[in-house]
């Protein structure tokens, strides 16, 4: 989570970029990841240097961070000596001395690194370098820095979507996260995503093994899911190394740049050696050692993308494997050209192929997959189907990837049954190995529906429900889950106020004393790291309007008594001057008494509010919520007092002014006040509970599961031997004689068309493996305002389709000329 402050700077340091002429997203986004990455680059060297190899800088010192900040004001440094460099960075250290870090997989990718920003351009090279050194000086070293140099690239990815800057590279995390949760992975279990982009299902799966294996007690979950405090803490040490090693997380993108901003992202997320690479999935394997390794057949126990939707791929360089992309087959021209050349539909294939057996998949698609009716639409649906298992298919929002699409989507989720070298020639009388499909009907995914996206934390969010309902079905099945209940899972949601907490000594920034952090025997890792304030202060509530209300009360207290003093002090020579007036001779002069007041107090006054300004470092410059407080407090208090003191005034004979004690140090008194005031400084974060918990009713249910192959009722059909009269008994159950006599018979015909009236026309397999959920969706009679019953709905239903069938025989009479 990144503070308000350090988002603002992210998009100064954008907006910086974008008005020096790199209007190319991609482009900017690389400059700026060079930028970030040389400064984690000899963080990963000092750490080398530990284990006793070598540094990457000898005889190149002038390329390290520290000398580059030096030359901060001159482009050509970078452009004539670091990134030469950095081009040949693999050069500078021997295979041996990469094992176990990030350098392992640097694999030459720099070798086209060019920094292209004008050599002319100097000040905006100083202010990016120095918003970068900004950022993270408050997070020190060590982790914190880490994760704020990991959320901060997250950040600029979503701040170049939400601009609609070339945004349609970067799947929503929210949508990531819950795709992982689906597949729920384990530390050492391999994962893929064959087109990768910027590597966010790659570290989201990491993410998500690390919020598994950290302690309960201490995780913080976002409004989105978002975890913090991930620390890994319950994990062995063989399971952390797995969740840490790149080569459980490979990813090939097509395009180089692409690949060498997902790569570094994961390294910025603290993946060794993460295996992304450059690679087209689809094309031929031929001479690409790498390629083929890494695209071998069964070597995965997951997959998880968002390949390209609706594109095309050039098929004489698409990989020749007939068992992995199918043939059109038959005895035309074409029997040996791929059955298809639309990537969305290889795509797929391609994850059939890469998963062992029992691996399985979610992937988001465009729904024309789930319903087209071509030879290849319907082939792969079939053999997903009819092969494998076919999980559940979750309908998302229309405008899940706005602005860039409104193509519909959805998330499919299979799992893989049959070995690619026993694949069966389809369509068969076998069962379907898919025997139901569970549909989710996703409404609201916690985002405004308009091509804004605005988060809306707290609001509903189906997410959350389909994600507890899913693994029912998977665990459960048609054994003892419930289909579809009217019901809606979320969890519950509250508001902190975080801060980046400084539990290192400074002079200028409140630092914590909880009995929490002093009783730490190193508090070095939790330095720079984002707190709750009733963590960092537990006598301060976790409500924030009641934090924010306890010490807004007890501040206006503590300064309102310091000010009545000091006013006081400053109010009583001339007091005693005018007091004894009004008796006997000497006549009192309120004006008089009062302007020498006035003159007095404005000495009092300016030094007053000297000392409130002075306390302003206490609080944060930018967002904070204590510091408008402050001002508002000091300035009501000012008001107040010398109000008071000029009532007093304007009445001297007749007042009195209470004794009280001097205020001999102003600074030294006023300065607690505010560092307790400056405890609610921060910015407010909405939280979910650990657990889906909270239910609520709904009108109709969400969720619903359909039979892949169902039989229709014929009760005319008798047995050979006349004892069994219907295919069904008398509890609607089909008869497995029938079963038997129908599948002998064959279902399909000789061209391999589905005979008529033998199965269900609302199964999946009579409707030409259709996946698409509203095909599905159960109609609820409850929900029509009729007075008639059903049944006289239903034939008025009739009597229209009647008089419309009609209508058009009629109308083709005339069209034939019959009429």
């Amino acid at each position: 989570m990144l503070a308000p402050h350090i988002k603002k700077k992210v998009d100064e340091l954008w907006n910086r970029f974008w008005a020096a002429g790199l209007t190319n997203p991609l482009v900017a986004v690389e400059q700026i990841t060079y930028l970030l990455f040389l400064k984690r680059l000899e963080d990963i060297d000092l750490k080398r240097q530990q284990r006793g190899f070598s540094s990457i800088y000898a005889g190149y010192e002038s390329c390290k961070w520290s000398y580059i900040r030096q030359e901060k004001t001159n482009p050509g440094h970078l452009i004539d000596v670091v990134f030469p460099w950095l081009r040949e960075l693999d050069k500078h250290f021997s295979s041996a001395s990469a094992d176990g870090t990030e350098l392992a997989s640097l694999n030459n990718r720099m070798a086209d690194a060019y920094f292209q920003l004008d050599p002319n351009k100097g000040k905006v090279l100083s202010d990016a370098i120095d918003a970068i050194d900004q950022l993270f000086a408050r997070a020190g070293e060590g982790s914190a820095a880490q994760d704020i140099m990991g959320d901060t690239f997250e950040y600029l990815l979503s701040e170049v979507a939400t601009a609609g800057k070339n945004g349609q590279f970067r799947t929503p995390r929210h949508l990531i996260r819950f795709m992982v949760e689906l597949l729920d992975p384990e530390p050492g279990q391999r994962v893929i995503d064959p087109a990768a982009g910027t590597g966010g299902f790659l570290f989201s799966t990491q993410q998500h093994l690390m919020r598994k294996f950290s302690a309960q007690e201490n995780l913080v979950l976002e409004w989105d899911g978002t975890p913090h405090r991930t620390d890994g803490a319950a994990a062995t040490p063989e399971q952390y190394a797995a969740i840490h090693n790149g080569a459980n997380f490979v990813g090939l993108d097509n395009d180089r740049t692409m690949a060498r901003i997902g790569w570094m992202n994961l390294v910025l997320h603290d993946v060794t050696d993460p295996h992304l690479l450059q690679g087209d999935s689809l094309s031929k394997r031929e001479g690409k050692a790498r390629l083929k390794e890494l695209l071998e057949p069964g070597s995965y126990q997951f997959v998880l993308a968002n390949p390209p939707f609706t594109g095309t791929v050039d098929s004489g360089d698409l990989e020749p494997d007939t068992v992995l992309f199918p043939r059109v087959g038959g005895g035309g021209k074409k029997k040996d050209d791929s059955i298809t050349n639309k990537s969305e539909l290889l795509f797929l294939w391609l994850m059939l192929d890469l998963l062992d057996i029992g691996g399985r998949c979610a992937v988001i698609i465009p729904e024309g997959v789930l319903f087209g009716n071509t030879d290849a639409h319907v082939r792969l649906r079939r053999e997903l189907m009819a092969e494998h298992v076919v999980e559940g298919v979750i309908s998302l929002p229309g405008g899940a990837f706005q602005p860039y699409t409104g193509v519909k989507t959805s998330i499919l989720i299979f799992r893989k049954v049959t070995r690619r070298d026993e694949k069966k020639k389809l369509p068969s009388n076998t069962a379907p190995l898919t025997e139901h499909v569970w549909f989710y009907e996703v409404e609201e995914d916690g985002y405004s529906k308009d091509a804004k996206r605005n988060p809306r934390p707290g609001q509903q969010n189906d997410l959350w429900d389909a994600l507890i309902k899913f693994k029912a079905w998977i665990e459960q099945g048609r054994n003892g889950a419930q289909f579809h209940e009217k019901t809606l899972l979320q969890p519950s949601f509250h508001t902190e106020r975080w801060r980046q907490a400084l539990l290192r000594d400074t002079a200028d920034k409140l630092t914590p004393a909880g009995e929490a952090f002093s009783a730490l025997p190193d508090t070095s890792m939790w330095d720079g790291q984002v707190w709750g304030i009733h963590e960092l202060f537990p006598e301060l509530p976790a409500n924030p309007k009641e934090a924010e209300s306890q010490v807004r009360n007890q501040a206006s207290k503590a300064l309102g008594e310091l000010a009545h003093r000091y006013f006081a002090q400053a109010t009583k020579p001339v007091w005693e001057k005018w007091r004894g007036t009004g008796k006997g001779k000497k006549k009192f002069d309120a004006e008089k008494a009062l302007g020498e007041w006035q003159k007095a107090m404005k000495s009092a006054q300016q030094a007053f509010n000297r000392s409130a300004r002075e306390l302003h470092k206490f609080f944060e410059p930018e967002d904070s919520a204590a510091l408008p407080l402050w001002k508002e407090i000091v300035k009501d208090i000012l008001n107040s007092s010398l109000s008071f003191y000029e009532h007093i005034m304007r009445d001297a004979p007749n007042l009195q002014i209470t004794e009280s004690e001097n205020v001999s140090d102003l600074d030294a008194e006023i300065q607690p006040i505010a560092r307790e005031l400056a405890k609610i400084d921060g910015f407010d974060v909405t939280l979910r509970s650990l657990t889906i918990d909270q239910q609520t009713d709904l009108k109709e249910a969400k969720h619903w599961v359909v039979p892949v192959r169902a039989w229709a009722r014929n009760d005319e059909w008798q047995s050979t031997d006349g004892q069994l009269i219907g295919s069904h008994d008398a509890d609607g159950m089909v008869r497995p004689t029938y079963v038997e006599a129908m599948l002998a018979e064959g279902l399909y015909d000789d061209k391999g068309k589905l005979k008529d009236d033998l199965l269900h026309p609302d199964c999946i397999e009579a409707r030409d493996w259709n996946l698409s959920a509203g095909q599905y969706k159960p109609f609820d009679f409850t929900q029509l305002k009729s007075d008639k019953s059903v049944a006289e709905l239903i034939g008025a239903l009739k009597t229209t389709e009647q008089d419309i069938i009609k209508g058009l025989d009629k109308l083709l009479s005339m069209v034939e000329g019959r009429e």
